[in-house]
């Protein structure tokens, strides 16, 4: 899943050169319901709306509308690196909530200590950010947003142990489709863009990249990502994401030819200690 989901941000990069961030969003999640819609076929699976209607929505605004948004309209002014960097902040964030809000964890040593190291590494990072262009470290602000958005859809995902995660996938993403309507149309009114001039700038390679972007990136890893939830917890899920950075920097560096500072590095190398640090005695 950290393979996959590091491997989102370079198609993301890639895809929004030709495609508006907006209209990036509301491709993949289209693409990324038709896949598990056929994928639910498939398996039989009939039941594909759940009856917790309100979970639903939240679920699919905070876990896919909002943060799909701001990691595209960002990925436009920072490198892929740099999102899956700050991206890897999730499993602090997800802690912080199942213990602030729903009291579901409980405060060690180490949790302290990887909150302390992971936050400091964000710090970092967010610094140089701001050193290079104040621009850079407004987006780099909305990533970690991002982070938060997922972090509170991770935690909400546990409530619905009625669903298969499959079926759970699915709805979250076709609702969050439909909610990407308006505020695609809604953009290109305000913003006074023709909707046909972008379709007429969109690349081949970006439309490739969008359609990999949502069927394996979305479609595939949303539903393996609620499946681990379901099965284990959402801070157990959360796991993959301290290992996001690894694989950002990865592949941006073998497709992109991105590169890290030493600042960078330091900041990337703490956010994952911190995220391996909280999650390690709360893995069940």
């Amino acid at each position: 899943m950290s393979a996959i989901w590091g491997s989102s941000f370079i198609f993301i990069k890639i895809s929004v050169e030709s495609i508006h961030p907006t209209l990036l969003t509301l491709y993949r999640l289209l693409i990324a319901s038709i896949f598990l819609f056929f994928f639910c076929k498939i398996a039989k699976i009939k039941r594909l709306f759940n009856k917790n209607k309100i979970d639903l929505l939240v679920i699919a605004f905070l876990g896919n509308v909002i943060p799909f948004n701001l990691i595209s309209w960002s990925e436009v002014y920072v490198d892929s690196v740099t999102a899956s960097t700050l991206i890897g902040t999730m499993p602090l964030f997800t802690f912080l909530i199942s213990f602030l809000l729903l009291k579901n964890s409980r405060f060690s040593f180490s949790i302290s200590l990887g909150l302390m190291t992971g936050f400091l590494g964000m710090i970092i990072f967010l610094g140089f950010n701001s050193i290079l262009l104040i621009e850079n470290s407004i987006y780099s602000f909305l990533i970690i947003l991002a982070s938060i958005m997922y972090a509170f859809s991770a935690n909400w995902v546990k409530k619905l142990d009625d669903s298969s995660s499959i079926e759970l996938a699915f709805c979250s993403i076709l609702v969050a489709a439909i909610m990407s309507i308006p505020i695609f149309l809604g953009t290109m009114y305000i913003l006074e863009i023709r909707i046909i001039d972008l379709i007429i700038s969109i690349k081949s390679y970006g439309l490739i990249s969008a359609t990999i972007l949502g069927i394996i990136c979305t479609g595939l890893a949303i539903s393996l990502f609620f499946h681990i939830i379901k099965k284990k917890s959402a801070i157990f899920a959360s796991q993959s994401n301290y290992l996001i950075p690894c694989f950002g920097f990865l592949w941006s560096y073998i497709f992109l030819s991105e590169k890290l500072s030493p600042n960078l590095l330091l900041g990337l190398i703490l956010i994952v200690l911190g995220g391996y640090l909280v999650n390690k005695k709360n893995s069940n």
